[in-house]
């Protein structure tokens, strides 16, 4: 049975209007939004002068902002040396991975789909069945394919608590969104999710997730293994 839209929906990541978002919130959802898009590679230094002017925020608010990433493990402060982004280790990996499965598998089995629009599934179907596609935008389709499967749920706690798992995901992603076929190998299953939940198939769409993300943690945990447990370049030491 397809489900009838619910009519568009705010984009992904999309928070309060800025004058009503504490300024601190602001920062830290804009610099949560690049690492989620692949804009901010591990191992980045974040200036903190610099990046408080581009975002229109005071010091304070912007350190605060930076606290609250590094919670999230998106970032981490090294003394004496600044503020980087993060490199999700091995074990990292096997904790989003577990969060995955709790979140997502939850909503293809307790979520509406009404809760989203046939449209924004349409489109990623489409998106998605590109293969040839830049690797780096179809990791993009595969991040919105992911977020909505949650909005299934209709909780804001839990997509704020995907928000922060996709973003550190992305990260364990990078350089595999280049040196591998990651993305293009899951391309096909992407679109068939896609079409399956549009369709309210969500009980089929729970058959293909289950073994797609243990398919999905074993080639980014692999990978790191064969780099040594990291996905970029190394952090600059802290003695």
């Amino acid at each position: 049975m397809r489900l009838g839209s619910s009519g568009p929906r705010r984009p992904d990541g999309a928070g309060s209007p800025p004058s009503l978002e504490p300024a601190a919130v602001g920062a830290a959802r804009r610099v949560r939004e690049r690492i989620a898009a692949a804009q901010l590679a591990p191992g980045t230094r974040l200036g903190e002068v610099a990046l408080a002017a581009e975002l229109g925020v005071s010091r304070n608010s912007l350190r605060e902002a930076f606290a609250a990433l590094a919670a999230e493990h998106l970032l981490v402060r090294i003394p004496h040396r600044g503020v980087f982004v993060a490199h999700p280790t091995e074990a990292d990996v096997s904790e989003i991975f577990r969060t995955r499965r709790v979140i997502e598998l939850s909503a293809l089995r307790w979520g509406s789909p009404d809760r989203i629009a046939v449209e924004e599934l349409a489109e990623i179907a489409r998106l998605a069945a590109d293969a040839d596609r830049e690797p780096r935008l179809l990791g993009d389709v595969n991040h919105r394919l992911h977020a909505a499967i949650v909005r299934l749920l209709d909780s804001r706690d839990l997509e704020a608590v995907m928000d922060g798992v996709l973003a550190r995901l992305r990260l364990a992603f990078q350089p595999m969104d280049v040196l591998t076929d990651l993305h293009p190998r899951f391309a096909a299953r992407n679109r068939r999710l896609a079409e399956l939940i549009a369709d309210g198939e969500l009980e089929s769409a729970a058959e293909i997730l289950g073994p797609y993300l243990d398919e999905a943690e074993h080639t980014v945990l692999e990978h790191l293994g064969s780099r040594g447990g990291r996905p970029g370049p190394q952090l600059p030491a802290s003695g």
